[in-house]
């Protein structure tokens, strides 16, 4: 893995990983992002639309001030997913028809605890406990997140006729079989603030039932004319790039010196290198080799003819 610069990094807090921007981060090559940057722009338009219409549910239902905010959207196998969550956990696990696979609605239970004291009558300020929801919170705890899911639904109207039906809850995060342990899930983190207290929900969906819908919508709103500017455009940079200047060098096989035997060289000295007259040279572009050759001369110029590599010629 390589570290990469992000709009985001994690942290872990209370069992379950956030984010904090403008931080680096480390980019895993052997899973990498398979949601492009415009349907990630896109998602996080239609997440941070959910966190204001939540908010304003949120308020109306505990009369209380409530901030909801967008922390990140990121990519993780269901498995990955599932074992970041705390225990217990309130996971609503809901069919995004006509999305194929199943959705979750994760609420921290300190969370839902509060809101259910706010909702019967109660102040909901303290440490809530992390336990399990009796029957009477978990009926109402029922209510809350469809409530939630109607909000969420409503947000991706832009994008698909969503029907969040919610088909089960769960509190134990390894009994919640919402996918299998290595399907890919979009995961939206979010900061829910409720009287100053705050907390973390998280909204996890299917990658490739997402992306397709991301790519109808994206399609159903282009007009004829955009689509032929698209293609336009795309022709033209695939011209432009089999034209664009490499800065290409040939390179014999590297000699390696002592930091002494460095300092001691002076002007007229002769470096052994370990290259075989009959060894080809190899050719360099951005420190990569790609392919070989051997030198020569085309007039009064030196130049190099690229021949088979040793792995071709076996």
């Amino acid at each position: 893995m390589a570290p990469e610069t992000s709009t985001s990094a994690e942290r872990v807090n209370g069992g379950r990983r956030t984010r904090r921007r403008g931080v680096p981060v480390p980019y895993d090559f052997r899973r990498p992002t398979k949601l492009s940057r415009q349907h990630a722009r896109v998602l996080e338009i239609t997440y941070e639309a959910f966190c204001r219409q939540w908010a304003t549910l949120l308020s109306s239902t505990l009369r209380t001030t409530v901030q909801v905010h967008l922390d990140s959207i990121q990519q993780y196998s269901y498995d990955e997913y599932a074992a970041m969550l705390p225990m217990p956990s309130v996971m609503a696990v809901f069919d995004p028809e006509p999305l194929l696979g199943a959705g979750v609605l994760h609420v921290e239970t300190p969370m839902i605890l509060g809101a259910i004291d706010r909702m019967l009558g109660g102040t909901g300020t303290g440490t809530q406990p992390m336990r399990v929801l009796t029957d009477i919170e978990a009926s109402l705890a029922k209510g809350f997140v469809q409530r939630a899911l109607t909000e969420l639904a409503s947000s991706f109207a832009t994008l698909v006729d969503l029907k969040a039906n919610l088909t089960s809850i769960e509190q134990n995060p390894q009994f919640a079989q919402a996918a299998s342990a290595t399907d890919v899930m979009i995961v939206a983190t979010i900061d829910v603030e409720i009287a100053g207290t705050r907390s973390a929900a998280t909204v996890a969906m299917p990658l490739d039932p997402l992306t397709a819908a991301l790519s109808a919508a994206e399609l159903k709103v282009a007009t004829p004319e955009e689509l032929r500017v698209r293609r336009l455009n795309r022709d033209r940079l695939d011209d432009h790039l089999e034209s664009i200047p490499v800065e290409v060098s040939v390179r014999f096989n590297a000699a390696h010196l002592r930091p002494d035997e460095i300092l001691a060289l002076v002007p007229g000295d002769l470096v052994r290198l370990p290259h075989r007259a009959e060894t080809p040279l190899d050719v360099v572009a951005s420190g990569a080799r790609v392919a070989t050759a051997v030198a020569g001369s085309r007039g009064p110029r030196l130049a190099c003819l690229i021949v088979p590599t040793p792995e071709e010629t076996r």
